[in-house]
C-alpha cells in the first residue's frame, strides 16, 4: 500500500477509534480533554495505524488530526491531506537530515534548510504548500492549549509543534513565485494540449465505441454459454474499429480455468472447482476474457500481436490499475514506475495515475473475489486476463467527464453536483433550439448558475445513466441511489445530505482523483508534449484552460463572454486562462514577418512575378488560413491558425466530400 493514500477503512463492530489507536498513541491523547476521537474520518484512523506506527511523530500527529477535526472543525479532507502531508515530509525529512527523536525537530534550523536544500527533489510549491501548513497547524494546536485549565495544558504541551520565530515565515515565504511558476507551467501545459482539442474529443469517443463493441461481443459470447449453444472455453475475434484490425478472445468463467491449468492449482482448488462450492459458486463463477492477440491487417503469416490490445494492452500487461503501480517486488515495481515516467507520469506527484477509490471500477471488485482470482489467474494465463464491465464503467464516466470539460469549461467539484433531479436538470429554448441546462454552484459562491450543455455531452450523461440502470439493477420507474457528496472534495460540506448524484458508482460519489483516473485510462496512449519534450499529464483543470483557450483564440468568442462561460468574476483571470497557444504566437509573427517582407518590395517586382511564384504564394497562404483550403475528403472551414496541426480527419471544422472518400482511404 502506497504511504500517500488512503483508503476506505472499516471498523469492528462495537470498537471506536480511540480503541483501534490504544497501544499506538498515548493514552492522554485518545481521552484529550474537549476532543471527539468519533469526529476524525475513519481513513485517517487507519492511515495513523497502518503508516505512522512507530514513528516519532506518532503522538504529535494523531493530536493534529483529533484537534484539526474536532476542536479547529476543520474539513474531513484536509484533515487527511494535512496528515499525509507531515508524515511524508517528516518520514523524508527525519532521514535525510539524521534525526532521530521529535526533539531533534527544530524547525527555524530544519524548515529553514529544507526550502532551500538543492539535494531533495521536492518542487518549490511542495516546499512552501509544507510551510504553509506547518505555520497553520501550530496556530489550530496553539488555539487548542490556549483553551485548557494550565494544569492540564502543561500534560499536552510536550506534543504540540514548535512554533516558527517571529518574522521567520515571512522571510521564507516565496509564494509569488509559487503562484509565477504555476502559471508558467499550466500555459506551457496547455499550449501542448491547444492543437490537439478537436483530436482528443474525437478519440475519446472512439475509444469508447471501441471498449462499447467488446462488451457487446463479450454478452453476445456469455449468453450463447449460458443457452448451451457453446462450451467454455468459447474462443471468439471481432472486427476492431481500427482498419484491418481483429481483435481474438477466449472467454472462460473460474470453474473451467481452474480445470483448463489443473496442473497449476493445488487439489484443494481443483477439488472446489469441479464440486463448484466456496470461490466457485455460482453466483461468484464469474466470466471473464483472456486476450489471446490482435491480427493487423499488414500480416500476411497470420501472426498475433499478444500485447495491442486496444489502447489499454499496457495498463493490463503491467498490471498498472488501481493500486498496481506499488505492489509486487522492488524490480518490478520499479519497472512499472520506469513505464508511467515514460508516459510522463512523476512519481513523486502521480504515482497511481489510474487509482479507483470505488469498489468495481478500474479495479477487479473484491467482495466477490474477483480481484484475488484474477491476480493469481494472470500468473497463470498466456494472455492479458481481464473484466470488461469496469473498464467500460471508467470509459463512460471518462467520457462524459471529457465530454463536459471540453464543452462547458466546468470544473471538477461543479460537474460532481450534476443529478437526476429537476432543480439540476431543465430544458430552455435558446435561439429556436431546445438545450440543456445544469443548475450547479460554482467556486467561490454558494449560489446556483446556469451551464448550457449541448445535445453531445446530454448523450454522454444518457450514456452514464444507462450504466448505472444495469449496474444497480433497476426497474422501469425507480430512480438512481440516493448517495453523499464525496468526502474528497473540499467543497464537500456545501452540499449537506444524499442526492442521486449522477456520478455515482457501487453507492458511492466518485471523487474527484477517480474521474480523473478514468479520464487518463480513456486517454492513455495520446501523446501532448510541450516545446520543450515533456509529456504533459492530463488533468480536468488542464482542460478547462484549453477550453477557454479554444473558445477565444479559435472560436473568437469575446473575452468578457468566456468569463460568463466559465463563470470567473474577473476577466483578467480569464485572459490569463484564455492566453493564445505559443504556436500560434509564432504563426502569427511569422505571416506579419511576411507581410513586412512583401511590403518592402518594389511596385516593378510585383508585376514582373511568374505564374508559377503566384501559384506557390497562393499555397502558402491555405497553408496559414483554413477557408476555403482543400483538406483531406473534403473543405476547411476554420478562417483562422488551424488549431490542431492539419489533422483534418474527424476535424469538427471540415466539411466532408462524399466524392472524395478515398483520400480518407488512402490517408
Amino acid at each position: 500500500m502506497s504511504e500517500t493514500s488512503f483508503v476506505p477503512a472499516s471498523r469492528s463492530q462495537g470498537q471506536g477509534p480511540a480503541e483501534v489507536l490504544e497501544g499506538f498513541v498515548d493514552a492522554a491523547i485518545l481521552h484529550a480533554p474537549h476532543l471527539d476521537w468519533h469526529t476524525v474520518d475513519l481513513r485517517v484512523i487507519r492511515y495513523l495505524k497502518t503508516n505512522v506506527s512507530g514513528q516519532p511523530w506518532m503522538n504529535h500527529l494523531a493530536l493534529i488530526a483529533v484537534v484539526l477535526a474536532s476542536h479547529s472543525r476543520v474539513d474531513q479532507s484536509t484533515v487527511r491531506n494535512r496528515v499525509s502531508v507531515f508524515h511524508v515530509r517528516w518520514r523524508d525529512l527525519f532521514l535525510a537530515y539524521g534525526l532521530v527523536t521529535f526533539t531533534d525537530w527544530k524547525p527555524s534550523e530544519h524548515l529553514s534548510r529544507y526550502l532551500n536544500d538543492p539535494v531533495l527533489p521536492d518542487s518549490l510549491r511542495t516546499r512552501q504548500e509544507f510551510l504553509r501548513i506547518y505555520a497553520a497547524t501550530t496556530h489550530h494546536i496553539q488555539v487548542y492549549l490556549r483553551s485548557l485549565p494550565t494544569s492540564q495544558r502543561s500534560q499536552y504541551q510536550q506534543w504540540e509543534l514548535p512554533m516558527l520565530p517571529p518574522g521567520l515565515r515571512q522571510q521564507l515565504y516565496r509564494g509569488d513565485e509559487v503562484v509565477t511558476e504555476q502559471r508558467v507551467r499550466r500555459k506551457t501545459e496547455s499550449d501542448a494540449l491547444a492543437p490537439h482539442f478537436a483530436q482528443l474529443r474525437g478519440e475519446a469517443h472512439l475509444r469508447w465505441n471501441q471498449l462499447q463493441r467488446l462488451r457487446t461481443k463479450f454478452r453476445e459470447v456469455v449468453a450463447l454459454v449460458q443457452s448451451g449453444q457453446t462450451t467454455l472455453p468459447a474462443s471468439f475475434s471481432y472486427e476492431g474499429a481500427g482498419l484491418g484490425q481483429r481483435l481474438h478472445f477466449l472467454l472462460w468463467d473460474r470453474c473451467t480455468f481452474v480445470q483448463s491449468h489443473a496442473d497449476q492449482y493445488c487439489a484443494g482448488t481443483q477439488w472446489e472447482a469441479r464440486r463448484r462450492v466456496r470461490g466457485f459458486r455460482p453466483e461468484r463463477n464469474h466470466f471473464f476474457l483472456e486476450f489471446v492477440g490482435t491480427e493487423m491487417g499488414t500480416n500476411t503469416d497470420g501472426t498475433l500481436d499478444p500485447h495491442k490490445l486496444l489502447w489499454f494492452g499496457d495498463i493490463l500487461r503491467y498490471n498498472l490499475l488501481c493500486m498496481g503501480p506499488s505492489t509486487g517486488e522492488q524490480e518490478e515495481m520499479q519497472q512499472k514506475q520506469e513505464y508511467l515516467h515514460s508516459w510522463g507520469y512523476d512519481a513523486t506527484e502521480v504515482r497511481m495515475p489510474f487509482n479507483s477509490d470505488v469498489a468495481g471500477l478500474l479495479a477487479w471488485p473484491q467482495a466477490d473475489g474477483s480481484s484475488n482470482f484474477m491476480v493469481h489467474a494472470q500468473r497463470r494465463a498466456k494472455g492479458i486476463l481481464l473484466l470488461v464491465e469496469p473498464l467500460f464503467a471508467a470509459a463512460t464516466f471518462g467520457l462524459a467527464a471529457l465530454d463536459c470539460f471540453t464543452t462547458t469549461g466546468a470544473r471538477v467539484s461543479e460537474l460532481l453536483q450534476v443529478s437526476l433531479t429537476a432543480d439540476c436538470l431543465y430544458t430552455m429554448t435558446i435561439e429556436g433550439t431546445q438545450r440543456l441546462l445544469l443548475r450547479l454552484v460554482p467556486k467561490g459562491t454558494d449560489k446556483l448558475a446556469d451551464y448550457v450543455i449541448g445535445s453531445e455531452t446530454r448523450q454522454n450523461f444518457e450514456k452514464v445513466a444507462h450504466l448505472l440502470v444495469e449496474h444497480y439493477h433497476l426497474q422501469p420507474g425507480e430512480v438512481l441511489p440516493r448517495v453523499a457528496f464525496t468526502s474528497h472534495s473540499v467543497r464537500g460540506h456545501q452540499f449537506p445530505g444524499k442526492r442521486p448524484y449522477l456520478f455515482q458508482y457501487h453507492h458511492q460519489h466518485l471523487s474527484p482523483a477517480t474521474i480523473t483516473a478514468c479520464m487518463r485510462f480513456l486517454c492513455h496512449g495520446m501523446v501532448f508534449q510541450t516545446a520543450e519534450g515533456k509529456t504533459v499529464v492530463l488533468k480536468a483543470h488542464l482542460l478547462r484552460h484549453v477550453f477557454a483557450t479554444h473558445i477565444h483564440q479559435v472560436e473568437q468568442v469575446p473575452l468578457d463572454v468566456v468569463a460568463v462561460i466559465l463563470h470567473q468574476q474577473q476577466v483578467q483571470v480569464t485572459a490569463y486562462y484564455a492566453a493564445p497557444p505559443w504556436q500560434q504566437v509564432l504563426a502569427t509573427a511569422n505571416s506579419l514577418l511576411d507581410k513586412f517582407a512583401t511590403n518592402l518590395g518594389s511596385i516593378e517586382e510585383a508585376f514582373v512575378r511568374a505564374p508559377a511564384e503566384l501559384q506557390q504564394q497562393l499555397e502558402e497562404a491555405k497553408q496559414k488560413v483554413g477557408t476555403p483550403t482543400h483538406v483531406v475528403g473534403g473543405q476547411c472551414t476554420c478562417h483562422a491558425i488551424c488549431p490542431i496541426s492539419f489533422a483534418c480527419t474527424g476535424c469538427v471544422f471540415k466539411v466532408p466530400d462524399p466524392d472524395r472518400e478515398d483520400e480518407i482511404i488512402e490517408h
